[in-house]
């Protein structure tokens, strides 16, 4: 019996969208917002464009000083490291399945994905256990990022993905 808790359609959109973005976010994501937030972010596109996506990821998740606000890493937040015993746990399930990425395993993007693939393969045993795994591993770090996220977010963009994933996760 399949008992995947979440759509895999909210996985696919939350892994695109806290993904680092090479191009403005596709329709079906940003309806996936708040109306009001999905339809600022698909009709203004000088104010709130692709450069300023991209700015505001990088300032978010990967470079500002002092230090970066919002690590998306599962290790920062359940071990203080990149890296960690977690990550490594994380990788070994996608070794199970043949899953490879060129990010760290446990980005948030990634785990999401995977989550989205596990839940496309039929039920059985194994990949519900590898699924409820995942899931309870994200459940572990994510509120804190998330609110890291809600607090640091000038622009508004993440701040919206980071309430749409709090609903599905």
């Amino acid at each position: 019996m399949n008992t995947f808790k979440i759509d895999v359609e909210d996985l696919q959109a939350l892994s695109r969208l806290f993904t680092y973005p090479e191009k403005r976010p596709v329709k079906g994501d940003l309806s996936k917002l708040s109306l009001i937030a999905g339809k600022k972010w698909e009709m203004a596109p000088e104010e709130n464009g692709l450069l300023v996506l991209q700015n505001n990821y990088v300032n978010l998740f990967i470079n500002a000083l002092p230090e970066v606000p919002c690590p998306p890493y599962g290790s920062f937040y359940l071990e203080g490291i990149l890296m960690g015993q977690s990550t490594v746990q994380v990788k070994n399930i996608y070794h199970e399945y043949g899953f490879q990425t060129e990010e760290m395993p446990d980005h948030i993007a990634v785990e999401l994905e995977f989550l989205a693939m596990l839940s496309t393969i039929a039920a059985h045993d194994p990949v519900q256990q590898d699924y409820d795994f995942l899931l309870n591993h994200l459940r572990q770090w994510t509120p804190e990022f998330f609110k890291r996220v809600e607090i640091n977010d000038d622009k508004g963009f993440y701040k919206e993905v980071s309430r749409y994933a709090r609903q599905v996760i």
